[in-house]
């Protein structure tokens, strides 16, 4: 995961200093599951699980796939982790912000 401006770092760090937004990450580690699935296991709402999902989602973190919809079972969306990493140096702050004055 490429960090290209500020507004990008400010964003995906606020979205990581969320501890439940971490625990639905470390979930959703090698294991895809549904909100219903996630709500279960962190004994939070689904419209809460649902919203930081959303957070996650939009910021590239983790994706969604619907799956589902055989005769015996509705269609259902899940959500898996996507491979991330994420390096705050000092260099890297100076990067950014040498690359965003250029333009």
């Amino acid at each position: 995961m490429e960090i290209r401006n500020e507004d990008e770092m400010v964003k995906t760090l606020k979205t990581l200093a969320n501890p439940i937004r971490l625990r639905i990450l470390s979930s959703l580690y090698g294991n895809k599951k549904h909100i219903y699935a996630l709500s279960k296991e962190l004994h939070l709402s689904y419209p809460l699980i649902h919203l930081y999902l959303e957070s996650l989602e939009e910021i590239g973190l983790v994706k969604s796939q619907m799956e589902g919809s055989t005769k015996d079972e509705r269609e259902r969306k899940f959500y898996s982790i996507v491979s991330f990493e994420i390096s705050v140096t000092p260099e890297s702050i100076a990067k950014m912000y040498s690359e965003s004055e250029k333009k």
